[in-house]
């Protein structure tokens, strides 16, 4: 059986999914994959492809990103209008709580909540990886892609080549990667934000660029 849940983030809501013992998926809502539930009204800001976005009128996808030694969350990177609650990561803000079924057992609400708390201690710099058990669903072809990526540590990037050959693959394989890395069925905890083109180009985010560009920063990155 399925278990869902839907939490809070400084980036939009996201939608938690269980099969009862393991998280088997995060996402934001909105996203093009987002998985629809009958008879649950699933708000969040909606957003375009995953190349879509533009600041300063330039194309977000064709900005590139380097690695600073310190960063400032958040600080004059993304325009006001970008729409995200990014004040939920001041210290003390109080976090909202997770909206679950009605018929959610006791052990997998405590999953839910564990899983908010890792985001919500990443998304306040307090966290670097992730504990919560998982359970990946996917193609062979898939699932050493994404192993690939959670191999990539914090605070560091990898193009799509990088991820190709730490998946036992060929720079060739590039382009199937990409798509592979365009299913991760769990953002940020799978970190395929951590992937950018050639030249540190963003290129492309499920979630939007926005928030790759966002999460980067989180992690060190600056635009450059």
């Amino acid at each position: 059986m399925r278990f869902n849940a839907q939490m809070p983030s400084p980036l939009g809501n996201m939608l938690l999914s269980s099969n009862g013992s393991h998280l088997t998926g995060a996402y934001f809502i909105g996203q093009s994959d987002c998985p629809s539930l009958a008879g649950a009204t699933l708000s969040s800001r909606q957003h375009g492809g995953p190349s879509d976005g533009l600041m300063a009128g330039l194309p977000i996808k064709n900005f590139r990103v380097r690695r600073v030694d310190q960063t400032d969350l958040f600080a004059s990177v993304m325009p006001p209008e970008c729409g995200f609650d990014i004040s939920a990561l001041e210290p003390g803000r109080q976090v909202s709580s997770l909206t679950v079924q009605p018929d959610t057992p006791d052990r997998v609400q405590a999953l839910f909540e564990q899983v908010q708390q890792e985001l919500n201690d990443y998304f306040a710099g307090r966290r670097q990886s992730f504990t919560v058990a998982l359970h990946i669903e996917g193609s062979e072809f898939q699932q050493r892609v994404w192993q690939a990526l959670r191999e990539i540590p914090y605070g560091e990037s990898a193009t799509y080549g990088d991820v190709a050959r730490a998946a036992g693959l060929t720079p060739q394989h590039s382009r199937p990667v990409g798509t592979a890395v365009g299913r991760n069925p769990l953002s940020i905890i799978i970190p395929c934000h951590r992937v950018l083109g050639a030249g540190s180009i963003l290129t492309g985010y499920t979630g939007g660029l926005e928030r790759k560009l966002l999460l980067l920063q989180r992690e060190g990155f600056t635009l450059g």
